[in-house]
Order: C-alpha cells, then sequence, then structure tokens
C-alpha cells in the first residue's frame, strides 16, 4: 500500500479527530501541571523488601493491595520519580503469588483519569469536606436519625478489613440501631447459604489446584474469575508445567477461560446443569457405595449423560485428589452438590480445604437484596450514606434505590466517579483510590494485606475508613488512623512485604451435614420457546466499576472477541430457531420488563438460553457520555438477579454493529499451521549472527520465547500489561470496527470445526522477531532491523509509514499509527507513560519489543555487577500471566528456562514452512487437553 496522501489523512480525520481520540483516555478537562497533582504521601512509604537499590531515574516498587468484591490481592507497584507508572503482582502475596489480571494492570488507568471526581458537592454545589463532614457528625446523626441511629442506613461493599470493623463496631456502639447493608454486585450469596447449610458456618472453599489430579467445575471459570483465580491458575500452571496429568471437566452455560483447556466440556443451560450435578452426585455416590445420598433420580439428555460417566470416573479414580468446584453466581443447590463431592471423594486436607468467610457478616440478612428493599421501603430511615460502588446502577431494579433516596431527609454518596448513585444523593464526596489510601484488607484466605499510597490523593479523595472516623468525630488520617486502631499493619515488615505474617485464617476440617441434601430436587426446565437468561460480570469492566476504563473497553473478550459493547450471546441452534443473525437488535422481554440488544451468535454456547454481560449501558463523564452496550438492570430483580428463565426474544427490524477483533466460526484453512507444526530443533549457535569486531558483549545473550498453548487460558492479563508498559494507545470502537487495534499482542481464538461444540483455543501472536525476518528486507528506510543478539527491532525515527513491512509480515502482527493518538494529552494524561518507553507519534509501524527496555536495564545492571551472565530478564506478559505459559530468556545462557522449553518436543513455530526462523516458539497441546 502507498504512504498516505494528504487527502486520505483528511478522510480519516474527519471519521474520528485527535480530540476524539484524546477522551478516550478522559482527556476532555483540561488540568494545570502535572507537579500540582501528584505528590508523594506525607506518611513514610516503605519499598518492597526484595528490590534492589533504586537505580537511575529513582526507581522504586511497593507493596499493596487492590481489593475487589471484598477480598484484596496483594500487588507492587513501580514508582519513577513518585509516580506510579505499572502494576504488578506481588510474589509474597499468596491471592497473587506475582501474576496480576487485567483489571489489576488497568487499574492505574483510573488513577490517572481526569473524570474522577474533584469536588465534595452539596446539590451540585462545590463544599469542603469539612463542611461535608460537619453535616454528617454523630450529634447531626442523632438529630436527624434518632438518638440511637434508627433511622440511618449505611450501604457499604462487602468488607473483610480489620481497619472498617473496628470502625463500623465503634458507629454501631454509638448508634446501635442504625442499619448497616453490604451490597454485592456480582454474588447471589449462595456459596455461603450452602455451606451455612453443609456446615453450620459461613466457610469458604479454598481449593488447592497443585494437589487435584482431577477437577470438575460446574458452572465455574475458576481461573479467570474471583478473588482466587490468580492463585488458583498459577497453581494450576504449575502442575502441568511440571508434567502432572490434569483431567478438567466444565460444565456450564458461556464458553469460558477455563473450558478452553479441556475437551471435557459441556454445554448446557442453566436449569439443566443443576440437574446434571444432582446427576453427577448420584452417580459418584452409587459408584462407592454410599448410602447417604438419597435424591431422586434425574434424566439427562445423551450427551449430558455421557459427560457424568466421564467426570465421575475421573473423580473416582483419583479419590482424595480431586476437585469439584461451583461458580459464584450458581444457585445454592449446586454449591451443596459440590460441597458433598469433595466430602464423599476424602478431598478435604488435600484438593480442598476450608476457612472461616473473611467478610463481615458474610451470609447474614444485611447481605440480602431483599432485606435492604424492605428497609429502604419502610418509613423509618431518614439519612442514607452510601459507601457501596455505585449500587443505584448495580443494584436490582426492584429495589428501587433511586426512588427511596429521594424520600429521605439527606443521603451522602462516597464515590470515586460522578456516576449514576452520584446523580441521586444530596452530598457527594470524593473517593480516594487505592494508590492514594492507607488501609488493611483481608485475602480470600484470610491473609491481612496492608494497603499503602504511593502518591498524594491528587484530588483531594478520603477513604471509607477516614468517612467512618470522620463521623466519630475522629479527624486522624492515613497512617494515624491505621495505626491508632489495627497497628499490626502499620510494622516496618508488614509494609514492605505487603503481607501480615502469620494472618491467614485457621484451616478447619468441618463435618458435612448429610441432611441438607434433603431439599435437593431437579430443576423444572422453561416451556419450550422460552430462554433462560444469565448475567455473567463483563469482561474487563465487571459490575460497571470499570466501564469508563478505555483499556479495558478496547480489551477482547476471551472468547467472543467483542470490544466496546455487550451483547446477547445464543448459541447458533437456538439463533437459527429465532431466525436472528449476529448484530441483528432484539427484545428481550419477561412480563412487562424489557430491554433491547444485539445478538452475537457464539458457538459452544449451551441452546435455549442467553449470555448478557453485567456493567454496560452506564451514563456518565468521558467515554460513557453516550453510554456503552446494554443495561441489564431492567430484567433483574432481588430474587433472580444473575438467572432468569421465561425469556422471550422478539427480533427488531435493525442492527446494532459490533467491533470484533477476530470472526470466524470454524479454524481457517491456515489455522492448522498456525496452531501446530513439525517439532523445531533448537538452533545452533552458527545460525545466529556473529558477534562484530570491538561489540560490548551484549551479543552473548540471544533472546527467545516459548508460549505454552496448554496452559494459555486467553484470559488477556498478557494484552493489557504489555499495553500499560508500552505506551500502547486505544482507537476507539469505529477504529476496531477499521481492524486499527494497537495492542502489540493479538490472542487468536480458534473454533473447533463443529460450532456446536465450542472447543477453542487461545494463542497469543505477536512478534515473531523472525531470524529470517520478511519484514526487514523491503524497508526502504532501513527502520525495521535485526539485533546482534536476536531481536526484530523497530527503529521509530527512521520510519516513514510506507507499511511494506506489514504487508510481508505472515503473522500479521505490526500495527500502523494511524492517527496522533497521544497528541491531544493533557499533563496528568501524561503521568501514565512508562519513562523507558518512546511515545509514537503519527505515521509509524509498532509491535512487540520483547520489552528491549527491560533487556537493556539488565544488561547495564549486569555489566555493573561485573556479572557475565544478564537476567533474568521477565517481560511485562511473562510477569502478568497468571498460569506462566510464558518463558523468556537468553537461549545463551542454560540457566535460563527458555532452553530446555525450546527444547521441548511438543515446541513448534507458526509458519515454520515459511523459513522465518521465529524467536517465539508455542508448546503444543496435549493430546488429551
Amino acid at each position: 500500500m502507498p504512504p498516505l496522501n494528504d487527502a486520505a489523512l483528511t478522510q480519516i480525520a474527519a471519521e474520528m479527530s485527535r480530540r476524539d481520540f484524546a477522551r478516550l483516555l478522559g482527556a476532555s478537562i483540561a488540568l494545570a501541571g502535572a507537579t500540582g497533582c501528584v505528590r508523594e504521601p506525607s506518611d513514610r512509604v516503605f519499598p518492597y523488601i526484595h528490590t534492589p537499590a533504586a537505580g537511575a531515574g529513582g526507581e522504586l516498587h511497593y507493596a499493596t493491595a487492590m481489593t475487589l468484591d471484598g477480598y484484596a490481592t496483594g500487588l507492587l507497584v513501580r514508582s519513577v520519580d513518585g509516580r506510579p507508572v505499572k502494576v504488578e503482582g506481588n510474589p509474597s502475596h499468596p491471592a497473587s503469588r506475582g501474576a496480576s489480571s487485567a483489571l489489576h494492570q488497568a487499574s492505574l488507568l483510573q488513577l490517572y483519569d481526569p473524570e474522577r471526581a474533584h469536588q465534595p458537592l452539596l446539590r451540585g454545589r462545590d463544599i469542603t469536606w469539612d463542611a461535608t463532614v460537619a453535616n454528617f457528625s454523630l450529634t447531626r446523626l442523632r438529630d436527624g436519625a434518632g438518638a440511637r441511629g434508627a433511622g440511618l442506613l449505611l450501604l457499604m461493599d462487602p468488607t473483610s478489613s480489620p481497619l472498617t470493623v473496628a470502625l463500623l463496631d465503634r458507629l454501631q456502639s454509638a448508634l446501635p440501631d442504625a442499619t448497616v447493608h453490604f451490597h454485592h454486585a456480582t454474588e447471589n450469596g449462595s456459596a455461603v447459604a450452602a455451606s451455612r447449610a453443609a456446615f453450620g458456618a459461613p466457610l469458604l472453599p479454598q481449593p488447592d489446584f497443585t494437589q487435584a489430579v482431577a477437577v470438575v467445575a460446574l458452572g465455574d471459570d475458576p481461573f479467570a474469575v474471583g478473588p482466587w483465580h490468580l492463585r488458583q491458575a498459577r497453581d494450576f500452571g504449575e502442575r502441568r508445567r511440571a508434567g502432572h496429568p490434569v483431567s478438567l471437566h466444565v460444565a456450564e452455560t458461556t464458553p469460558s477461560s477455563t473450558s478452553s483447556l479441556t475437551p471435557h466440556r459441556l454445554a448446557v443451560a442453566p436449569a439443566l446443569l443443576a440437574n446434571t450435578a444432582l446427576a453427577l452426585l448420584q452417580t459418584v455416590a452409587s459408584r462407592l457405595g454410599s448410602n447417604t445420598v438419597q435424591l431422586a433420580p434425574v434424566s439427562l439428555a445423551t450427551d449430558a449423560a455421557a459427560w457424568v460417566d466421564s467426570a465421575a470416573t475421573a473423580l473416582i479414580a483419583h479419590r482424595g485428589h480431586a476437585l469439584v468446584t461451583a461458580g459464584p453466581q450458581q444457585p445454592e443447590s449446586v454449591h451443596l452438590v459440590a460441597m458433598a463431592l469433595n466430602h464423599l471423594l476424602d478431598n478435604l486436607g488435600t484438593a480442598i480445604q476450608y476457612r472461616a468467610s473473611p467478610i463481615r457478616e458474610a451470609g447474614a440478612p444485611s447481605h440480602d437484596a431483599a432485606t435492604l428493599r424492605d428497609a429502604l421501603a419502610g418509613n423509618g430511615i431518614r439519612t442514607v450514606l452510601i459507601t457501596a460502588t455505585n449500587p443505584a446502577y448495580t443494584l436490582p431494579a426492584d429495589v428501587l434505590l433511586a426512588q427511596q433516596l429521594a424520600k429521605v431527609q439527606q443521603s451522602l454518596y462516597l464515590g470515586e466517579y460522578l456516576d449514576e448513585t452520584a446523580r441521586q444523593t444530596q452530598h457527594f464526596a470524593p473517593r480516594a483510590h487505592y494508590l492514594e489510601s492507607w488501609g488493611v484488607e483481608r485475602a480470600w484466605d484470610g491473609t491481612e494485606s496492608p494497603v499503602q499510597p504511593l502518591l498524594t490523593p491528587m484530588w483531594g479523595g478520603h477513604t471509607v475508613d477516614e468517612l467512618l472516623a470522620s463521623l466519630l468525630g475522629d479527624q486522624r488520617t492515613g497512617r494515624g488512623l491505621l495505626q491508632a486502631l489495627y497497628p499490626t499493619a502499620t510494622t516496618d515488615d508488614a509494609l514492605r512485604e505487603g503481607i501480615v505474617t502469620g494472618s491467614t485464617s485457621p484451616v478447619l476440617t468441618p463435618a458435612f451435614r448429610w441432611g441438607a441434601l434433603a431439599s435437593l430436587a431437579p430443576a423444572p426446565l422453561p416451556a419450550a420457546g422460552q430462554l433462560t437468561l444469565i448475567f455473567p460480570p463483563g469482561n474487563g469492566v465487571h459490575d460497571g466499576r470499570f466501564a469508563g476504563n478505555a483499556w479495558l473497553q478496547e480489551l477482547p473478550d476471551p472468547i467472543t472477541k467483542l470490544t466496546w459493547d455487550n451483547a446477547l450471546l445464543l448459541a447458533p441452534a437456538t439463533a437459527a430457531r429465532l431466525a436472528v443473525a449476529s448484530m441483528d437488535m432484539v427484545r428481550v422481554a419477561r412480563d412487562d420488563q424489557h430491554i433491547d440488544v444485539p445478538v452475537l451468535i457464539t458457538p459452544g454456547h449451551a441452546d435455549d438460553a442467553g449470555s448478557l454481560a453485567l456493567g454496560y449501558g452506564r451514563r456518565g463523564p468521558g467515554i460513557l457520555e453516550n453510554g456503552i452496550g446494554v443495561d441489564t438492570a431492567p430484567l433483574r430483580t432481588e430474587a433472580s438477579p444473575f438467572q432468569l428463565a421465561g425469556v422471550t426474544l422478539t427480533r427488531l427490524n435493525r442492527q446494532h454493529p459490533l467491533a470484533l477483533t477476530q470472526e470466524h466460526w470454524s479454524i481457517e484453512q491456515r489455522a492448522g499451521d498456525i496452531l501446530k507444526g513439525p517439532p523445531v530443533p533448537v538452533p545452533d549457535s552458527g545460525l545466529y549472527r556473529a558477534t562484530p569486531p570491538g561489540h560490548d558483549g551484549f551479543s552473548a545473550d540471544q533472546w527467545a520465547m516459548t508460549i505454552d498453548l496448554n496452559l494459555c487460558t486467553g484470559c488477556s492479563a498478557c494484552v493489557v500489561a504489555c499495553q500499560a508498559e508500552n505506551n500502547i494507545p486505544v482507537v476507539g470502537k469505529r477504529g476496531v470496527m477499521n481492524s486499527r487495534e494497537m495492542h502489540w499482542i493479538r490472542l487468536g481464538r480458534y473454533l473447533d470445526a463443529d460450532p456446536a461444540t465450542g472447543g477453542v483455543v487461545s494463542q497469543p501472536m505477536l512478534c515473531q522477531h523472525c531470524e529470517n525476518a520478511p519484514c526487514e528486507y523491503v524497508c526502504p528506510v532501513n527502520a525495521t532491523v535485526h539485533s546482534d543478539d536476536g531481536l526484530n527491532e523497530m527503529v521509530y525515527n527512521r520510519c516513514v509509514g510506507t507499511r511494506f513491512c506489514s504487508n510481508n509480515c505472515p503473522y500479521k502482527v505490526r500495527r500502523f499509527n494511524w492517527l496522533d493518538y497521544h497528541g491531544e494529552m493533557t499533563p496528568v494524561d501524561e503521568l501514565i507513560n512508562n519513562p523507558d518507553v518512546t511515545v509514537r507519534a503519527r505515521g509509524v509501524m509498532e509491535k512487540c519489543t520483547f520489552c528491549v527496555q527491560r533487556i537493556r536495564g539488565a544488561q547495564e545492571r549486569s555489566q555493573l555487577a561485573g556479572d557475565a551472565t544478564t537476567g533474568p530478564v521477565v517481560t511485562a506478559c511473562q510477569q502478568a500471566c497468571p498460569t506462566g505459559a510464558i518463558i523468556f530468556g537468553s537461549l545463551t545462557n542454560p540457566a535460563d528456562a527458555v532452553v530446555d522449553s525450546f527444547a521441548d518436543p511438543r515446541g513448534f513455530a507458526a509458519l515454520a514452512k515459511l523459513n522465518t526462523r521465529p524467536r517465539v516458539h508455542y508448546l503444543a497441546r496435549d493430546a488429551a487437553s
């Protein structure tokens, strides 16, 4: 393709201006210089204990924790000259073990989002924090809500924080009749309810995938969803990488990242999933000769019966090291079945353990949406304080929060954004980002995790703990408040390591109450022609709290590859029966409620069911001004927040375009060459480029990467980690639709030829750093060249944008910077940029560099230390990968794991027959995987 002329550039600019692109990063508000917004905390913070001394540029790492759904995940945050620039997992923390998710990586973008709230408000007018607190002092609360606080309702996110719990205890002691309610937007409490029935206490299962030889997941995605999924993915990856076999069976409605790792997958509608779980319990109990399980017989279709037989055989064969899990949105019956099976199979103490839930009042009525609805509907509530994340959007529609808030005398919302809830309350106060906060949270296993700030709140935000303390007249903030009420989290060792040693909850050995199974019965099935609709958390946006994050909106869904939207996912057979096609708008209705949503046909989805992700359809500042996707709230009720039976669907006479990064319904002709190929032996040293005379010695390294397809779940953590590390811009929905996405890693998704099975293989595709690189010899200005240590390099200031290299690349991994995506970033927006990586201007090619900035930094440190070898070097994608599927290193360093992985008999190079000799090798799927 010839270079773009002025007319072509003008046409592209007309489609989407530079200002539109800048708004994707929240740059519509011009702020004063960055130095006024970013200040280091006034209290002392402690660098991570295992990090070497700061190098040039003042680089340090700090341990902290990010809380989601009430549970903490330990993180390390890289800080350069006092500003956070990169988030990683904390190797010392049990919930992450060094891994991180796309949500953790992208949380940094929200820190620097100028659309975050800047100012406390009273009915839309600016006031101060002190004035806000004065209006809700303890004396005022007693005057307005009664001497014992009977007219006060406090609505919060679920919390496991010892500090928050201590402050709540003080508040409830001062106002004993006040109502405290907790709202969880993505779970229905069924797991805790099942544990109460089975064990008499709110216990949490702690799976140990290092011990599990056979795994059955019932409507669960344990390697990609939930507060413990990073740990579970890492443990599973370590077991598979060590060569230990794992039999994995998954029954689910929607294809998931976990099920992409196994051929033993059953696509089943929600009601049938519950019946399949019952049949599995009956089969296992019968084969074990147990008489403790007496259930009514369940009839299943042929494919479901075959899956149950296979799963039962695997579980019994590995009794004691078998594991059954249930998804967080599954009904109580499925969780009961999972718990019963784990006890029948003698898995306690090996593949699974139980600990007390660290969540305050877990399983109590204070976590029930019906209790909240009744409390709000009564006439006694006069004051409402909200610290939960945007409940006016996330609560089911029939709770009627907005209508009830209009009736109370006073209300306050502490939030990060002027969102749907902020628009319903009289008072608003900005909430501090977790990287601006002091606190302590607990992980899924109870481990106490200090939260320490890396900078002073940019716009004066405050934490939930500071608000609660202020209500009590305690004006201490930050570390002072934490040290006074929970000093164990402020010791030097705790802050440096990111955990409070010895704080993990004790392991319990509960006895199973077999009488709890008496309530189990086959689930009724919807009438013919009706659908059952499920509402899973949105990929990237979760419950909607990340909907304004452009990195996550543009992140392709691991299965559908959909960006910038949600859609109704239907199986091909169901879509054919209903005479609808992808992108057709349909009306989904039940009773007198309905929503209009586009269809996306999804091979592998269960028949007679649909999936519609939560977290979309929001309205707010920045990129949410015009809304993105469809809000599910009109169909959700407190009784059925995540699963709705008896839904009808009507096709509308219009379509809605969807931005998909990959669209095919069976494996393409050449996918066989991409996904597998003849084993490629380790090249002998003669194939490497010779060291030029007088070279400084860097050529002793020969960099290479392997990616184990046995372990890749397609979770996309690597994609966002690469984006954050390498200053990769977003292009917006129209850009994606024009195939102009800029991600340096493309997660290829390949489907079975039979669309009914829905088998998926995910393959990260990045620059292959070919030794015989087809891009290099067609570049007219020598902008793409080969380094002496095996890197295919891009010299940005030489590139003139001919795109000959992209045309000649068989892997299609080069990205052309069509527009000046960084051109109008404000000083605050620019704070997120990694100072070690060039910010590219318009008109150049971009691609994976193997994180060359990390390579060169490691080489410099090795030279200064006098070491003969470089390393270790960890790329951004490798560091984030939960399962450890990515291995990177130098082929000339025998200690690097990449040397052994290159020699693995499963190894192959994509499109090896082209003789490009890639430095990226893949390890093929095992036959049983």
